[in-house]
């Protein structure tokens, strides 16, 4: 089973918090909600690259889809 090293790449809260536009506190906080997948490495939270593109790719689909039914 090969992976793409990209896939590997991996965020840490103020990197995630920088491509999302948001603060480092938000973002903690949607991770304590579990709204956001992360884990701890050493003591410190990582995300994995992928899987917030990933995440930003469903919240965009969520709204084109609430937004289909406006027109």
């Amino acid at each position: 089973m090969e992976r793409n090293p990209s896939d590997l790449q991996l965020l840490n809260l103020a990197e995630a918090a920088l491509i999302l536009q948001i603060s480092k506190r938000t973002l903690l906080r949607m991770i304590q909600q579990k709204e956001v997948a992360a884990f701890k490495v050493g003591g410190q939270w990582r995300i994995r690259e992928s899987l917030l593109r990933e995440w930003i790719r469903s919240k965009e689909f969520e709204v084109e889809d609430s937004n289909a039914g406006k027109d």
